[in-house]
């Protein structure tokens, strides 16, 4: 089969949806499938590696200034213009693939997407990694309404399939986009950068000298730490030396403003800005407790604590617990779930954690069985692909039965 893979993103760029591209094409590729992969060119120093077994075509893109409506990221753009819709069509006549496969439609190339796949006739299949959403209930009203008359008219209800990473990804196609696009879709996880696995497989470094809470995230308004930093006050009335550290560019003021209110000082919470992937490893293999989730209606589990479930670390989060359906993630087993909105919640959560070391033992182990087992890219793929055929499938019913009714007629 061959497959097309669109995708404002692609390593060395720095994201979910980046990480993702690679690996399901790498995934792909390694089960005998023919990848192609076209990217925006954001400039020389985000050009894709050139030995990766497949080809990666760029699109010249309209860069835009970091903006609050778009939580201040530096790589947005422009990319659905005409001549770049010219330079796709040109990408899938050559290439000829059964399926064109778009990456988080949350970008004006899921408008460029619909377009190209629908005059070359190929069935267009699109990945949401990322809810259009906001932690405050008006703005979200807005939002919503946004997204169901922009990209969801023009964009995701055009798709042929629908590939949710999770349940609560389904449950806002459902609500967003109708149960019509509901029917075409399946969940389909992700997993930790294939490139990445290496890197946990070491986990003798010691944890740190005192008791270390991670965060690790860009820090916006629907990934705010702020009741963490709360908690974290409550935890330093019984475990004073606890610290929190958090990783990631930081554009809220108010975890750090909270802190200063607290009385906590500079040692007890960190504030490291971006930090380099390796070092962030390191942090997960050195601290005692994982805490990370998003603030929006809409929970997912996340790359990052992927990542600190195979060091070893307990996650504690705030999702469904069948997020990635029933049994698999098990509260107090594999991770600790928590109401990310309560403080003392939190606190008690962490507390358990740093003083009952069978427990913090059992859910460390726990998280890093329950990715090695449920989320490998080989199993993604295999997912992938059954999928692919399946939109195929369909298509195909659906142009022998217009066939059969221009006969009739």
């Amino acid at each position: 089969m061959r497959v097309l893979l669109l995708s404002n993103w692609f390593p060395p760029v720095v994201s979910g949806s980046s990480f993702y591209t690679s690996s399901l094409a790498q995934a792909l590729v390694a089960r005998g499938h023919e990848v192609a992969v076209v990217t925006l060119g954001w400039g020389p120093e985000y050009a894709p590696p050139g030995d990766l077994g497949f080809p990666v075509h760029l699109l010249p893109v309209i860069r835009l200034p970091k903006l609050p409506i778009f939580y201040n990221l530096r790589l947005m753009g422009l990319a659905c213009t005409p001549a770049n819709r010219k330079r796709l069509r040109a990408i899938v006549e050559k290439f000829r693939p059964d399926v064109i496969h778009h990456v988080n439609h949350i970008f004006d190339t899921t408008f460029l997407a619909v377009n190209v796949a629908r005059k070359a006739g190929v069935p267009l299949v699109g990945s949401i990694t990322t809810p259009i959403q906001h932690q405050n209930p008006l703005r979200q009203r807005v939002m919503g309404l946004a997204d169901r008359l922009t990209v969801g008219r023009f964009g995701v209800q055009r798709w042929n399939g629908v590939v949710c990473l999770d349940r609560t990804v389904y449950d806002y196609v459902a609500t967003q986009y109708g149960p019509a696009t509901a029917s075409r879709s399946e969940v389909i996880p992700f997993a930790v950068r294939m490139e990445s696995m290496a890197q946990y497989e070491d986990r003798s470094r010691p944890r740190a000298n005192r008791p270390q809470v991670l965060f690790v995230g860009h820090i916006h308004p629907f990934r705010n730490p702020v009741k963490l930093v709360r908690a974290i006050a409550l935890v330093a009335r019984q475990i004073p030396d606890v610290r929190l550290v958090l990783a990631g560019r930081v554009d809220l003021a108010e975890p750090a403003e909270v802190a200063r209110e607290l009385g906590l000082t500079g040692e007890q919470v960190q504030f490291l800005g971006a930090t380099p992937h390796e070092q962030v490893v390191e942090l997960m293999k050195s601290s005692h407790v994982f805490a990370n989730w998003v603030t929006g209606p809409y929970k997912s589990l996340g790359t990052a604590p992927m990542e600190a479930m195979l060091c070893e670390t307990p996650v504690i989060n705030d999702l469904p617990e069948n997020l990635f359906g029933e049994g698999k993630l098990k509260d107090g087993e594999n991770i600790v779930l928590v109401d990310s909105l309560d403080p003392r919640a939190i606190s008690d959560a962490i507390v358990r954690l740093l003083k009952d070391q069978a427990h913090w033992r059992r859910v460390g182990a726990g998280g890093r069985r329950f990715v090695l087992e449920e989320l490998s890219w080989d199993s993604i793929a295999a997912q992938m692909e059954r999928f692919y055929r399946l939109v195929l499938g369909r298509k195909q019913t659906r142009v022998a039965l217009a066939g059969d009714d221009r006969r009739d007629s």
